[in-house]
């Protein structure tokens, strides 16, 4: 679902990405999708930051005053992972030039996992582009994205599915998931062939609607 996510990112930006010459990545890295198509598209003065070594350490938990302002700030899977939002989303305001972008991908439904934390289980456009509006930005485009296959493979079987699984859940199982012994990993798929054959006979289609939504994104505009 990342990379439908992602196509949509690059349907948002394409407008404007002649006004972006620098970049933000909270909470991700250069090998992030979005940054991906970013660098193919010509863009290069791009900074990281978060908690991981090698980046610009910053915790969006608490205030920070940066010393450098950014046409676009991309915060992919992140929220989910602090416990102060109001901050956090506060702090990359603060990182957006006026004028600027922020594009920010959370889950609008997952189950627990680690990351190093785990505080939500997802969050709705709503809520983002409420608290937005109280640092001055403008939505320019939020929704969310899921699909009855993706929600039951998430929820009742509790697996991230590849796209390839998520394309045929028995044919493509990854039997490389765990590192076990193959007689392990041979019970594990006959233990997992109940639920496998019934997320084969619900639809994969993608929906825009919250019933079974798993992704949520914003695309908005600083003001002032």
């Amino acid at each position: 679902m990342r990379d439908e996510i992602t196509k949509i990112f690059l349907t948002e930006i394409s407008p404007y990405i002649a006004k972006i010459k620098s970049v933000a990545v909270v909470g991700g890295n250069l090998m992030d999708p979005e940054v991906k198509i970013l660098m193919e598209m010509g863009l290069k003065s791009i900074d990281c930051y978060g908690i991981d070594p090698g980046v610009i350490h910053l915790d969006l938990n608490l205030p920070y005053k940066p010393s450098k302002n950014y046409d676009l700030v991309i915060s992919s899977q992140v929220l989910e992972h602090i416990y102060d939002v109001k901050q956090g989303l506060q702090t990359l305001a603060n990182l957006t030039s006026v004028g600027g972008f922020l594009w920010i991908g959370c889950p609008a439904s997952n189950r627990s996992h680690g990351s190093p934390h785990y505080f939500s289980a997802g969050y709705q456009p709503e809520l983002i582009t409420n608290l937005l509006k109280l640092s001055s930005f403008n939505s320019l485009s939020s929704g969310v994205l899921g699909s009855k296959r993706l929600y039951f493979m998430t929820h009742a079987l509790r697996v991230w599915p590849t796209n390839r699984e998520l394309k045929h859940p028995i044919l493509n199982y990854d039997f490389n998931r765990r590192n076990e012994k193959i007689i392990m990993k041979f019970i594990r798929f006959l233990y997992d062939l109940p639920g496998r054959v019934y997320a084969a006979a619900i639809s994969d289609q993608y929906l825009t609607t919250i019933e079974y939504a798993t992704e949520t994104y914003v695309f908005g505009q600083k003001v002032q």
